[in-house]
C-alpha cells in the first residue's frame, strides 16, 4: 500500500467520523440542514474509504497471484459462528432478575412496582449479557488453547 492511499483513507475516514459527531451535534441543536450536510459528508467519505480499500485489494490479489503456490499466504480457516443459546439466556435472566429482587428487599425493606417493571429487568438483562458472553469467550479461548497443543 502506498502511503498516499494509507493517508488518504486515514483522512477520509477522520472526516467521516467528524461528520457522525457534527451531524448528532446539529440533531441535538434542531439544525435539519446541517444534520443533512453532515450525513451526506459522512456518506461520501465512506464510499471513498471503500473505493481506496477496493483497489488495495486487487493489488493485493494480483501480488499474490504472480507468487508460486507453495509461496501463497496460507488461507485461513474460519471459527465456527456461535450459536444462539436461547433457553441459557431466558434461565440466566430468571436467576438476576430474581437476584435483583432480592437485593432490593433487602437493602429497602420493601418491593416497589418501579423496582420489578424497570430496575430489574434492566439489571437482569445486563448482567445476563455479561454472564452469557462472558462464559462463551472463556470456552471459545480455551478451546482454542486446546486445538493448539
Amino acid at each position: 500500500m502506498t502511503a498516499a492511499r494509507r493517508a488518504a483513507m486515514v483522512v477520509l475516514s477522520a472526516i467521516s467520523m467528524l461528520g457522525l459527531l457534527l451531524a448528532v451535534a446539529a440533531l441535538a441543536f434542531g439544525r435539519l440542514d446541517g444534520l443533512a450536510f453532515y450525513v451526506a459528508l459522512m456518506v461520501i467519505t465512506a464510499f471513498g474509504v471503500a473505493y481506496l480499500w477496493r483497489g488495495e485489494r486487487a493489488l493485493r490479489k494480483a501480488a499474490e497471484a504472480a507468487l508460486p503456490p507453495e509461496e501463497r499466504p496460507v488461507r485461513r480457516v474460519p471459527r465456527r459462528p456461535i450459536t444462539f443459546p436461547l433457553l441459557e439466556s431466558v434461565l440466566t435472566f430468571a436467576f438476576w432478575y430474581a437476584v435483583a429482587v432480592g437485593v432490593d428487599r433487602v437493602v429497602t425493606g420493601t418491593t416497589s412496582v418501579f423496582t420489578l417493571a424497570a430496575i430489574a429487568p434492566f439489571a437482569a438483562f445486563i448482567l445476563a449479557t455479561i454472564t452469557i458472553a462472558g462464559r462463551h469467550m472463556a470456552f471459545r479461548l480455551t478451546a482454542e488453547d486446546d486445538e493448539r497443543r
